[in-house]
């Protein structure tokens, strides 16, 4: 009885070692894919309103490993990579209009942004990204 008891304990010890062992990568959460689809600007620390007042709206687009961005003036285009909350856009190719202020100076954030690696979420409808004090959050876009 009593080695039937240890036998018992025995096991059950070395369930639990290899539970605990296994356990981190058992909770590890999905790997966040990188967005995909049209997205436009809904709110921006760098944008009062999410836009510059009389410009259309700064858009994002992301297909086939490319990203697209329009700021409301330039638009710019580019290899994304990375994944799993983090952004890497490589060569980000930038048209030169020139652009009136304050068009200009949000342009110039809004490049940077995605140039600096940010970090994003998607959640449903919404992507929001982010590096150092700039957030920008973004909606689906609902058109081309």
């Amino acid at each position: 009885m009593r080695l039937r008891s240890l036998t018992a304990l025995a096991g059950l010890l070395i369930a639990l070692i290899l539970g605990c062992a296994l356990a981190p990568e058992m909770m590890k959460p999905d790997p966040v894919p990188l967005p995909k689809g049209n997205w436009e600007l809904v709110s921006a620390t760098f944008a009062e309103h999410g836009r510059v007042p009389g410009a259309p709206r700064a858009t994002l687009a992301f297909e086939n490993g490319r990203v697209s961005a329009f700021s409301g003036c330039n638009t710019a285009t580019g290899a994304v990579g990375g994944g799993d909350g983090q952004l890497e856009v490589k060569e980000l190719a930038v048209t030169r209009r020139g652009c009136p202020e304050p068009l200009a100076w949000f342009e110039s954030r809004f490049f940077k942004m995605l140039r600096a690696g940010p970090t994003y979420y998607v959640d449903g409808e919404v992507l929001a990204i982010h590096v150092g004090g700039d957030r920008a959050r973004f909606r689906r876009a609902t058109g081309p």
